[in-house]
């Protein structure tokens, strides 16, 4: 059984888009999914699996929380060592030592066209500063990435696909999740 690292975007435990993670957790384990392990509650899950490739495993968990909690959610799917050479690689290793939640990485669904990465990364972002690496990108705030002109969804459009950010903190945590199971 392989295990996949599961990043649910834009869900809550309350209001829109609500989905609880400890029932998620059951939903998962009643579709086949096992170890499903939850971290925090705004939808990272890490399960073991049957299914060998990522695309089943993100349908397969999109629709689970479709059709239990009524939610249309993207899932980013990755393996633990996706997640580790992306540890490995944070070009803000620096700051995210000292301030891990000002440095976010965007997981990406699918590979963004050369163009629409090169815009992104010409574009005048300071203070912020911005890395690109295969299907993830990485983000350092001067100080918060509530008072920035660089936010996830502009970020998406621009590049042509979805996915999902998450703080510095979480994505080694997720990463430390995987090492232990």
């Amino acid at each position: 059984m392989a295990t996949w690292i599961c990043l649910l975007r834009a869900v809550n435990v309350g209001g829109r888009n609500k989905v609880p993670m400890a029932q998620l957790r059951d939903v998962l384990s009643f579709e086949g999914f096992a170890d499903v392990r939850t971290y925090v509650q705004s939808g990272n899950v890490v399960v073991t699996s049957s299914l060998r490739s990522p695309s089943k495993v993100s349908d397969a968990v999109r629709t689970a929380i479709a059709r239990e909690f009524n939610v249309d959610t993207p899932v980013v799917v990755r393996t633990p060592a996706e997640l580790r050479a992306i540890v490995d690689w944070n070009p803000f290793r620096d700051v995210a030592t000292v301030a891990p939640q000002r440095v976010h990485i965007v997981h990406l669904t699918d590979t963004p066209s050369a163009e629409a990465v090169d815009a992104l990364l010409t574009t005048n972002w300071e203070p912020e500063q911005i890395a690109f690496r295969a299907t993830e990108l990485a983000i350092c705030y001067s100080e918060s990435m509530h008072t920035s002109k660089l936010q996830y969804a502009g970020v998406l459009k621009g590049l042509g696909v979805d996915g999902t950010a998450r703080n510095w903190r979480t994505v080694q945590t997720l990463a430390d999740i995987c090492v232990r199971a």
